[in-house]
């Protein structure tokens, strides 16, 4: 499915999961594709031997999913960006390197923190942020969400990015046009000049920062 949504075919797959917590039951949703990706590349038309937008060598996509595992508040609090529960989710993260940029969107929601990398990718077990000023082990940290899960099992735990905010949005109040760029992996290139330009004008001071 994700191989045919690359070719503009309007095809997607959604995934339920229930659990229970004490005497309350949920049931969480999670899409194959993001909803609004699917969208976009419906719309649009790939042309054979299409060459991919130039990289400004700078600026990364983060895909943060919130669900049982993660939730942003977390994120926002401590700084660190994380995905887990199967190498799919988390091997992209590896891709960051201290110094990156990196633009945070919340699937079906949107865009809701730029920030800059301030420590690679991680196991939680491993993982260590600066949080107040004091470097922290992410394990001795309280969540919201269940993040410390499967501590001792690299394919399921959570790998951890530290991340330094340079501004951020709560999730209620996350960004999202018509037409800018969300992608189902954790992390990767930000190449869209539409995306990147729409952002610069959301969060102008995490963009001038440095220049």
């Amino acid at each position: 499915m994700a191989y045919l949504s690359e070719f503009s075919v309007p095809v997607n797959a959604v995934f339920f999961r229930a659990f229970k917590q004490g005497d309350t039951e949920y049931l969480a949703r999670t899409w194959l594709i993001d909803p609004n990706t699917a969208e976009q590349r419906a719309e649009s038309k790939t042309e054979p031997g299409a060459v991919k937008a130039p990289w400004n060598g700078v600026d990364y996509y983060v895909s943060f999913g919130e669900d049982r595992w993660r939730q942003w508040e977390d994120a926002r609090r401590y700084g660190f960006v994380s995905a887990g529960k199967g190498k799919w989710y988390s091997n992209s993260l590896k891709s960051l390197q201290i110094g990156d940029r990196i633009s945070v969107h919340i699937p079906q929601q949107g865009y809701v923190g730029v920030g800059e990398v301030t420590s690679s990718a991680a196991p939680a077990r491993d993982a260590r942020l600066t949080v107040g000023g004091q470097v922290t082990a992410f394990r001795e940290l309280t969540f919201q969400a269940d993040t410390l899960h499967d501590l001792d099992d690299d394919d399921q735990c959570e790998w951890v990015v530290g991340v330094k905010w340079l501004e951020q949005l709560p999730a209620s109040q996350a960004f999202w046009e018509k037409g800018l760029f969300a992608n189902q992996n954790s992390a990767c290139k930000l190449r869209s000049a539409v995306t990147l330009t729409a952002l610069q004008k959301k969060f102008p001071a995490a963009f001038s920062a440095g220049d």
